[in-house]
């Protein structure tokens, strides 16, 4: 960066020597003025086309001394730098000099390395200064935009009283038809891409909101005389689609609405208008596209989320940690609903409800969520960040296949702990009429899945494990009760029907328990 400088001494010897050394040190040093007294200096100094960074002056001039010329010239500009030069070894003076805020004090004559090292440091602190200047500068700046774009945000969002402040916050819509557009990116290569756009066309956008990751809002004037604002909002939209064509590694949709004239126009109502004609065609495939919803045909009638045969078969497959049926059963809720074309609305509200399945269905599916996901997790604002209802669909299945295979380690241990509790209760328990929801409330699953639990782990029904353990036991009874008949020991093991004990016996056995204890009895 160029460093200015102006010389004040009564002795043009003295400056043209200083001019000619100074020049020599660096091509980033130019002299802007050379002065002979500081009156003269005064006058010139702080003029707006003159820029000055130092001063380098003599303390001893005729009309005003160097010391009332900086005192003067540090109130007109307090932020300038200036050396002291003087043929007086007076430390008094250079007292007085430093108290006027001067940069440093050299005696004549100039030594030439001592003049160039005082430039170095006068060039790097001008240089310190002007960085952290622009910082501020940038960081005022940046905050001001963020103010700017956090009261839009408010204004698009939810409109009201933010409505009365949008002709001062937006004095440069006023001329034409306000409009709205929203742009849904589908990654965040696209993303990027269209802020980068967006940027580069700020005499066309003139302000540009980021909603969520993946949502922008641009509000935007369209020209009065236009018969058609519509029309000309959709060239905007065509150019951008074209722009961003093999650009942006991914999709764009785009919701247009323009403000309706007159008093019942709001910011507001625009965005929602936009964004639901950007969310109008989310059931299809990714694409890029243009809507405004205007052009739409009304919905003869609204899809309502009513599968109760599906979302039986869903719950059941949670309760049971079923991951292949869950990972079946889902996509088939998203095919109803692109089958009764859903609304973006209706989707959401069918998303909502498998999550909240999964997670109350599911023991330990939230913390296993959140520690994959981390602990800002948010599913609706997760949900509405995807492009397409396919995204959507992908994404709930990935995220029940992670969680899934995060709790089977644990889920695995536990079920092991449960079916050993459950068998200890039945060998405790074998006599007395055992029902299988009273069974299942001893461990705090349900009864349809503690079933399959214990078929997954045993190989065995519950009914099977029960059986079995009376049989043995009324295998004992047989060798060592020879005092009880065989109907007296089947309501030992929990039988009250003796033929009923008779005929299961033999079943499990292969032989009647009579037979069983003649040969029992007879091997002893």
């Amino acid at each position: 960066m160029m460093l200015n400088i102006a010389i004040v001494d009564d002795e043009e010897i003295i400056r043209l020597g200083l001019e000619k050394m100074i020049t020599r040190f660096s091509s980033d040093y130019r002299i802007v003025g050379s002065y002979e007294d500081g009156a003269e200096a005064l006058a010139a100094i702080g003029a707006p086309d003159l820029q000055v960074d130092l001063i380098i002056t003599d303390i001893k001039m005729p009309y005003m001394d160097g010391l009332r010329f900086i005192e003067l010239v540090k109130e007109k500009l307090p932020g300038i730098r200036c050396l002291i030069l003087s043929g007086y070894n007076d430390f008094e003076y250079a007292r007085k000099a430093i108290q006027f805020g001067v940069d440093d004090y050299m005696i004549k004559p100039v030594d030439m390395q001592e003049l160039s090292q005082l430039l170095q440091t006068v060039d790097r602190r001008l240089s310190e200064r002007r960085e952290s200047e622009e910082q501020l500068a940038a960081a005022s700046k940046q905050q001001k935009g963020q103010e700017l774009e956090e009261q839009l945000r408010k204004l698009l969002q939810s409109g009201g009283a933010a409505e009365h402040e949008a002709t001062s916050l937006l004095p440069e819509l006023q001329s034409g038809r306000g409009a709205v557009m929203v742009f849904r990116t589908s990654n965040r290569l696209a993303h990027e891409s269209l802020l980068h756009y967006l940027d580069e066309s700020k005499d066309m956008f003139h302000h540009v909101v980021v909603m969520e990751n993946n949502l922008i809002a641009v509000l935007l004037s369209v020209q009065e005389d236009s018969k058609q604002p519509e029309r000309s909002l959709r060239a905007i939209s065509l150019r951008m689609m074209d722009y961003m064509h093999n650009r942006s590694g991914g999709f764009i949709a785009i919701g247009e609405s323009v403000l309706p004239q007159g008093p019942g126009g709001t910011w507001h109502g625009a965005y929602v208008e936009a964004l639901a004609a950007s969310r109008h065609p989310f059931y299809k495939e990714r694409e890029t596209f243009a809507m405004n919803l205007k052009d739409l045909p009304a919905k003869a009638e609204q899809w309502n989320f009513n599968m109760p045969a599906l979302d039986e078969q869903f719950k059941t497959a949670c309760e049971m940690l079923d991951s292949h049926t869950i990972k079946h059963v889902i996509p088939l809720f998203f095919a109803e609903a692109e089958r009764g074309k859903a609304g973006y609305d209706e989707i959401m509200h069918m998303a909502g409800h498998l999550f909240y399945t999964l997670t109350t269905k599911i023991d330990g599916f939230l913390d296993a969520l959140y520690e994959l996901q981390g602990a800002t997790f948010d599913f609706h604002r997760t949900v509405a960040s995807h492009f397409a209802m396919r995204d959507l669909k992908e994404w709930l299945i990935a995220i029940v296949d992670q969680v899934v295979k995060a709790l089977e380690p644990t889920r695995n241990a536990s079920s092991k702990r449960v079916i050993e509790t459950v068998k200890l209760w039945i060998q405790e328990h074998y006599r007395e009429e055992i029902e299988l929801t009273a069974l299942s409330e001893t461990v705090f699953l349900n009864a349809s899945y503690l079933s399959f639990l214990f078929k997954r782990e045993t190989n065995q029904t519950i009914t099977e494990y029960i059986t079995s353990v009376r049989m043995a036991k009324a295998k004992e009874y047989l060798k060592d009760r020879l005092d009880l008949k065989a109907y007296q020991i089947g309501e030992l093991v929990g039988y009250a029907d003796g033929i009923y004990f008779n005929k299961l016996f033999k079943k499990t056995v292969g032989v009647t328990p009579q037979k069983y204890r003649n040969q029992t009895s007879g091997s002893q």
